[in-house]
């Protein structure tokens, strides 16, 4: 074990994927803090510094936020699909945006003995098992939103016509997408668009006002706006940055 181990990320098991992105794993800890931006998940996180271990629930976030690190700590991190982290927790996520909370009386399932791996072990795995056990004692229902966000996200359709998927009227869509995501399906809509331009910035041949083009902006001007306004800074200067280590990538 090196003093400071690389993050690492996996995928869940099958049955788990509908709801649950990925895990994330950081040991030994030498970061103090590290920027979340905007990307419509909720995230639980366990910390743990070989003595003792806490859990805490991460809304998602509607601008540029800095959370404080311990160093040398082991980070766990579950990643929840936008809109699926009902399924395990109970709150809902709008009450959870913008801030984070203890775990303790809002998870919906025991940790077990999942605290004592975080040093070492195999916790993807565990994770994997305690997960799947919920499920099966309390199945998962979907809901017309689920089509709804995946909508927004994917394929960019027009808020109208996700409502229309949704089956019922405008306002009670944006209601419940807000209860459920966390953030009204405009701003989803946007914070989807961004979260793919940082994908893409990296991995691109194309210059920034053809990916503005290509992503659906205006022009390079109204993306270089969108970024300042989730990641407070330019997409030129955001390239720049260090990978983020409680962000979805």
């Amino acid at each position: 074990m090196t003093p400071s181990d690389p993050l690492l990320i996996a995928r869940p098991a099958p049955a788990l994927r509908p709801y649950v992105s990925h895990y994330w794993l950081s040991r030994h800890n030498r970061d103090d803090r590290q920027t979340l931006l905007p990307d419509g998940a909720v995230d639980l996180v366990l910390v743990g510094d070989g003595a003792s271990v806490q859990a805490g629930v991460y809304g998602t976030t509607t601008t540029r936020q800095e959370v404080a690190l311990a160093s040398g700590a082991h980070y766990l991190g579950v990643r929840f699909h936008p809109g699926q982290s009902r399924h395990f927790l109970r709150a809902a996520a709008a009450e959870l945006t913008d801030t984070h909370e203890p775990a303790q009386g809002l998870l919906a399932f025991d940790l077990q003995d999942l605290p004592e791996q975080l040093a070492a072990g195999p916790v993807f795995a565990l994770l994997d098992a305690l997960l799947e056990r919920h499920l099966q004692a309390c199945p998962p229902s979907a809901l017309p939103l689920d089509l709804a966000i995946r909508g927004l996200a994917l394929t960019g359709m027009p808020v109208a016509q996700a409502a229309r998927v949704y089956g019922k009227s405008l306002r009670q869509f944006e209601r419940q997408f807000q209860l459920e995501v966390g953030v009204g399906p405009k701003l989803y809509a946007r914070i989807a668009r961004f979260q793919h331009a940082l994908r893409r910035l990296t991995d691109s041949t194309l210059t920034l006002a053809e990916l503005a083009a290509d992503l659906g902006y205006s022009d390079q001007s109204h993306m270089s706006h969108e970024f300042r306004r989730f990641a407070g800074l330019s997409p030129a200067a955001y390239a720049r940055q260090p990978v983020d280590f409680l962000q979805d990538r």
